[in-house]
């Protein structure tokens, strides 16, 4: 060590290494939802409970991060009044001990309760990314309160605070009034570093859109897909060797309980793949049965202006998981329902219970106007009746069973095809049709069939696509993220809503380690009470972080390295504590190696260079993102070097060997030889 050296080290008064003992990891992270009496409570060790929910778990450097809507403040969705509490985030390293962050960003200003708090429609699902060319953390978060549906924001630290940026501009719903346009979403980051967010499009029932961004991760790039789906919400994209996957809300339920389901992709622009799906609209019996699916339409009359449209109908008690039976059709319609939407049903109306006529304006994905009438008989699940309605200019007659049940005026649509209607998804709407017959205000026969045939006259509802369903009902709750852990552990998370109660906050998660065939299928869930992830200690190699000491001599004639084990799959990071003292005229050289049999340094898989600014004083954490496959028992080096001639850069050693798969290593020849330090180990960690 020469004199400058030393008094560099005496002046930051870094000795000669102890052999302090170090506190060594558990062999299992274990997740724990609840027991024999039910879920469980979540707290901060000797504190409050983990406030934070529909949003994720995701992992930078040696730590997660648990993001989510809080409802401690007592935030009700669309009671006026309550409060709008802000996001949180909360830290952790073994995914039970979390330490309280705080919130992302001050949420209780007039303007973000403007935006998000109990009279409107409220701001959700925080998701972040790390940007490594921006060195930024992105956050997006859903509200309502802007046509795009979104807000974006970045900070230098994962827990924030964050600062609101730009709009973005996506492919779908842009430059329109605020409303329920997009709606749930997440952020998903590829090996290559492209950045892709998923989300839900509203304005077309429901649909799953994965759009790529730009290279900041905050707006769109409009190219995107459609996975063609209908009232589904909540996605979660993933990767797992070679494979993307998408899980999602199946079907959408605000504060419910719902299902899960998965698509599978070989490039996130698709096309993704679920199941086959049964087309909405069947024959049965010489009749109609439609089965959800939304609108279908004759294909013939665009022109179509006064007319009578006349039909048999069965509504079915199959809606609201049996509640109530409703059926529906259309005129002066158009593609994607555009036009007039009657429905007669039972549904419970307040004030029109057991029987009423619904009549919807519909344009654009959007209800414009909305009207509900009692009938003057009750309507009756299972039971036939005779429809007829007439529109004559703006005048639109209904009749039920020949009794005239109600007369508007509306001259919103002039022309268009008739056809039928029902609800799919959580809404569960079917019904039989018959006997239908279109005729002109001068009793000219302009339609007419009595599905003794086929439904080639007629442009159904696509048939749906649909994901590979894992669990009818989430185990007690709804969707939020499944994020990748270390050693290839995909952890599914689901808010257990209160069943929409008040008191949301009172929700519990449900975590649970995905479990795959051998071609890579997606295994139905096992809604157990806990988990062992033994495998997730795999890429956090870790030399833990008790008992170590500083020195300072790594300069242009003495390099250093650190060997380790990651165990199977791949290696995506290596994470070094360092610092810097005495001003050194060069950067830092972080290589990451295989390892030679004879214990050496060998092939390189990565390397950064960090210049001197951007290195602390202070001991800090610098890594370097790779993509290195690892095969079982396969060793791999950290080297540290640099060039600079004056100053060092620094090192946190332990004596006590606290990572028994690893040894660290010196030399004084800049790397062409080395000499083991034996009990020695470097601060470092791996994923």
């Amino acid at each position: 060590m020469n004199g400058r050296i030393a008094a560099l080290v005496a002046l930051i008064g870094l000795l000669a290494p102890t052999t302090a003992a170090a506190a060594k990891p558990d062999d299992a992270l274990t997740i724990i939802n609840g027991d024999a009496a039910g879920p469980t409570v979540r707290f901060v060790p000797g504190g409050d409970a983990v406030d934070a929910h529909d949003g994720e778990i995701r992992r930078f450097g040696s730590r997660y991060y648990l993001y989510g809507t809080s409802y401690g403040c007592g935030y009700e969705w669309n009671r006026a009044g309550t409060p709008f509490c802000g996001f949180k985030v909360y830290s952790s390293t073994d995914l039970r001990s979390w330490v309280d962050e705080g919130f992302l960003f001050d949420g209780t200003t007039s303007a973000w309760q403007q935006r998000c708090n109990g009279s409107t429609y409220g701001c959700y699902r925080p998701h972040v990314l790390y940007n490594e060319v921006t060195r930024k953390y992105v956050l997006w978060i859903n509200s309502y309160d802007v046509g795009v549906g979104y807000h974006v924001f970045t900070s230098n630290r994962p827990t924030g605070p964050f600062t609101e940026q730009p709009l973005p501009t996506l492919s779908v719903n842009n430059d329109i009034p605020p409303g329920v346009n997009n709606g749930d979403h997440d952020l998903f980051r590829d090996s290559d570093g492209t950045a892709y967010l998923a989300y839900t499009d509203w304005r077309a029932g429901g649909d799953i859109i994965v759009e790529k961004l730009d290279s900041s991760y905050r707006t769109g790039t409009g190219q995107h897909v459609r996975l063609g789906v209908r009232s589904t919400e909540a996605p979660s994209m993933f990767k797992r060797n070679g494979s993307y996957y998408l899980t999602l809300s199946d079907p959408n339920c605000g504060y419910c309980t719902t299902g899960t389901s998965y698509f599978r992709a070989d490039s996130p622009l698709g096309p993704w793949v679920g199941s086959t799906a049964d087309a909405a609209w069947q024959l049965q019996n010489q009749a109609l049965h439609a089965n959800g699916g939304g609108v279908g339409l004759t294909k013939v009359g665009a022109t179509w202006a006064d007319y009578d449209l006349s039909f048999k109908t069965t509504p079915l008690q199959t809606a609201g998981g049996g509640s109530y039976a409703q059926a529906g059709w259309t005129f002066r319609a158009t593609d994607g329902g555009t036009g007039y939407q009657w429905l007669l049903g039972n549904y419970a109306h307040p004030g029109a219970e057991g029987g009423n006529l619904t009549k919807i304006v519909y344009r654009g994905g959007a209800v414009q106007r909305l009207e509900v009438v009692k009938t003057p008989m009750a309507i009756v699940g299972g039971q036939p009746y005779a429809v007829r309605t007439q529109v004559a200019g703006s005048t639109i007659r209904t009749w039920v069973n020949d009794v005239l049940v109600d007369t508007t005026t509306d001259s919103a649509y002039a022309t268009g095809q008739a056809g039928f209607r029902q609800s799919g998804g959580n809404d569960g709407e079917s019904a039989l049709f018959d006997d239908v017959r279109v005729t002109a205000a001068d009793g000219a026969a302009l339609f007419a069939d009595d599905f003794s045939g086929d439904l080639s006259a007629w442009n159904p509802p696509p048939t749906a696509v649909r994901g590979v369903k894992i669990s009818t009902n989430s185990c007690g709750g709804q969707p939020a993220d499944v994020a990748e852990l270390p050693g290839g552990i995909y952890l599914y998370q689901s808010d257990l809503w209160n069943n929409a109660a008040p008191n949301e906050a009172l929700a519990k998660h449900h975590w649970e380690p995905l479990r795959f065939t051998a071609d890579g299928a997606i295994q139905p869930l096992e809604c157990g009470t806990r988990y062992d992830l033994t495998a997730a200690k795999r890429p956090t190699t870790s030399s833990g972080d008790e008992g170590f000491h500083t020195y300072c001599d790594i300069t242009r004639s003495i390099a250093r390295a650190q060997t380790f084990t990651p165990g199977a799959g791949h290696l995506k990071s290596v994470t070094y504590t360092t610092f810097q003292s005495g001003y050194p005229n060069g950067p830092l050289i972080l290589t990451v190696t295989r390892l030679n049999p004879d214990g050496t340094p060998g092939a390189v898989v990565g390397t950064r260079t960090v210049p001197a600014a951007e290195v602390s004083w202070s001991p800090q954490q610098q890594t370097v993102q790779l993509n290195a496959p690892a095969a079982p028992g396969e060793q791999f080096a950290l080297v540290i070097k640099t060039t600079a001639t004056t100053g060092c850069y620094g090192l946190a050693h332990n004596d006590a060997n606290p990572l028994p798969s690893g040894k660290a290593l010196y030399s004084t020849t800049t790397g062409t030889t080395w000499r083991e330090e034996p009990s020695r180990d470097l601060r470092i960690s791996t994923s």
